[in-house]
C-alpha cells in the first residue's frame, strides 16, 4: 500500500514559564492509503492531538510530518487551507453543524470555497446527502434532527469534498449504541470504498471493527497492532 501519511519523531510541547507537558512525544507513524484506523488511549493521552495534526489543525513542535509526500512546510507554502479542504474531511463527536442552516445548506458548505457554480455545489450535496441516507431531510434544519441524522449530516459533509482522508473524533461518542453501530457501518463502507479512514475513539467495539489499533499512552504508542 502507498503511504499517504509519514510522521517521524513527532512531539507536540506546550510550555509555560519553566515547564513543559509533551503532549507527543516522539511518535514514529506511518500510514497507508485505504487503511481503517482505530486511535485509542486515555482520556490526555494525546490522541485527539495526534488526529489534530495529521488533520492539519495543529502542528508539531518537533519532527518531521510528510503528507502524500510533501513535507510541512511545503504544504503551508503551498496554500495549507487548499490542501485541508480537498484532501481531508472532518467529523466530530459534537456534529459541529450550523444550527440555523439547514442539511443542504451544511454539507454543500465546504465546496464554497471552490470555484463551483451553485447548482454544482447544491447537485453535489444532494448526491451525498442521498448517500448517507438523508434525502427526504435534506431540506430540515439540522436542530430538527435525531443525534444520529446529525452525526450523518457532518459525514456527507465530510465527504463531499471527495477527500481522500476522513478523521473521526469520538463519532459514535455521543450516540446511542444501535445508532453508533448505524455510524460504524458507514465509516465502514467509505473504507470499502477505499478511504481512509481515521478514527478516534474510547470504544473497544468500535475499535474491533478495524483493520489497526494504534494506542497512545502519555503521548507515546503503547501499541501498533493490525488485526
Amino acid at each position: 500500500m502507498d503511504e499517504l501519511i509519514q510522521l517521524q519523531e513527532i512531539k507536540k510541547i506546550y510550555r509555560r514559564k519553566h515547564h513543559e507537558t509533551f503532549a507527543l512525544d516522539g511518535i514514529n507513524l506511518n500510514i497507508h492509503r485505504g487503511e481503517l484506523i482505530a486511535i485509542m488511549g486515555p482520556s490526555g493521552s494525546g490522541k485527539s492531538t495526534l488526529l489534530n495534526i495529521l488533520g492539519l489543525i495543529d502542528f508539531p513542535t518537533e519532527g518531521d510530518f510528510f503528507l502524500k509526500g510533501n513535507s510541512l512546510q511545503e504544504i503551508k507554502n503551498h496554500k495549507m487551507h487548499k490542501t485541508r479542504n480537498q484532501t481531508i474531511g472532518f467529523v466530530f463527536q459534537f456534529f459541529a453543524l450550523l444550527k440555523d442552516y439547514s442539511v443542504l445548506d451544511n454539507v454543500a458548505l465546504p465546496l464554497t470555497y471552490r470555484k463551483l457554480k451553485h447548482k454544482d455545489r447544491v447537485a453535489k450535496a444532494q448526491l451525498y446527502i442521498e448517500k448517507v441516507g438523508l434525502k427526504e431531510h435534506m431540506h430540515k434544519k439540522t436542530d430538527e434532527l435525531s443525534g444520529g441524522q446529525q452525526q450523518r449530516t457532518a459525514i456527507a459533509r465530510a465527504l463531499v469534498g471527495e477527500p481522500e482522508l476522513i478523521l473521526a473524533d469520538e463519532p459514535t461518542g455521543n450516540l446511542d449504541r444501535k445508532t453508533g453501530e448505524e455510524i460504524m457501518n458507514l465509516l465502514q463502507q467509505l473504507h470499502q470504498e477505499g478511504k481512509t479512514v481515521i478514527i478516534v475513539t474510547h470504544d473497544l467495539e468500535v475499535a474491533k471493527r478495524c483493520n489497526r489499533i494504534i494506542e497512545i499512552v502519555d503521548g507515546k504508542i503503547n501499541r501498533d497492532q493490525v488485526q
